[in-house]
């Protein structure tokens, strides 16, 4: 396997990640946290484009945004989520 190919896949494992742990956090605790498996998948459809296709560095600076997003999204679930009342 080349390298590249083996990043998408790790990366690929972490956007499925995602999906599932966002999809447990939202059933168990709360509906704030339903962005984060919609993010998810959208991730996941980035990575599965980046093999396929002419814009492969378009995507993967998408995906890189998405990354981002996500984390800030994971951040704010859980400040609302815990939050002292």
């Amino acid at each position: 396997m080349s390298s590249q190919k083996v990043i998408v896949y790790l990366t690929s494992l972490v956007a499925i990640g995602i999906i599932v742990v966002g999809l447990l956090a939202t059933i168990l605790h709360s509906i704030v946290l339903a962005p984060i498996p919609i993010i998810g998948v959208i991730l996941a459809i980035l990575v599965l484009l980046t093999n396929k296709g002419k814009f492969p560095h378009t995507i993967e600076n998408l995906e890189k945004i998405m990354f981002i997003i996500t984390f800030l999204v994971i951040v704010c679930s859980f400040i609302l989520l815990y939050k002292p009342v």
